[in-house]
């Protein structure tokens, strides 16, 4: 479990952090009893879990209003603490404008969020799969053998997009899952799964980045996908 309450944190693709307070506050309902009522917000508060996002510009909520992308509005429909690590142009191999994703795992560490989850990348198009395999395996065993024991790691694939070939992507995401699989960690693919239809131009800001409309529909997969996790 993670020890951090009430508290929101979100590296943008330029390495900021920006800190918001999101503490819950407790009011009477209408049987006049605030200490019921308290005591309901503190068993809601003793369950709450955290996330933690490393990724690219999707991650980073790259085109959409506010930033206001798949990882934030996944961690508000969760009601989870949750931190946001996407930089802009990065990968497992690329570094973008903040570094690549292994650059990250010490802030991603640091969180001592309940899940983790390593996103995408469109980035890594070209890149080979003898260059992103070693890469990726690097990362996300460095991310199992330094993060808490009890933190679930989630990998996701990279999406279909309108500006990079369906091959190409499956590509990647073949690539990533066998590092995934290596280190004993969940891979899903959300290509594979269409949670993005490149076909759909009402889903997508420009050739690489989704909409909010898109965003959303990633989040409302991601969403259940991670409650799930302590459910089942």
């Amino acid at each position: 479990m993670a020890s951090r309450r009430g508290r929101v944190r979100s590296w943008v693709t330029a390495g900021l952090l920006v800190a918001v307070s999101a503490t819950p506050w407790a009011f009477a309902g209408g049987d006049g009893h605030p200490a019921a009522a308290a005591s309901d917000t503190s068993r809601a508060a003793a369950t709450r879990h955290s996330v933690t996002f490393i990724g690219d510009s999707w991650t980073a909520g790259e085109a959409a209003t506010d930033r206001r992308g798949y990882a934030v509005l996944t961690g508000e429909q969760l009601g989870w603490e949750y931190d946001v690590l996407g930089v802009g142009g990065s990968g497992y191999t690329r570094p973008g404008g903040g570094g690549t994703f292994d650059s990250r795992v010490a802030r991603a560490v640091a969180t001592h969020a309940d899940v983790i989850v390593v996103q995408g990348t469109l980035n890594e198009r070209h890149v080979s799969p003898a260059a992103l395999a070693p890469a990726a395996l690097a990362t996300l065993r460095h991310l199992r053998a330094d993060a808490d024991p009890g933190t679930t790691i989630l990998v996701l694939g990279a999406s279909y997009s309108p500006g990079t070939p369906a091959a190409t992507i499956d590509r990647i995401n073949a690539t990533v899952r066998g590092a995934a699989e290596a280190v004993r960690l969940r891979f899903v693919d959300p290509a594979a799964q269409n949670w993005t239809d490149a076909a759909d131009p009402g889903v997508w800001a420009d050739p690489d980045h989704p909409n909010d409309r898109g965003y959303q529909r990633i989040a409302d997969r991601l969403e259940p996908l991670l409650r799930s996790l302590f459910t089942s």
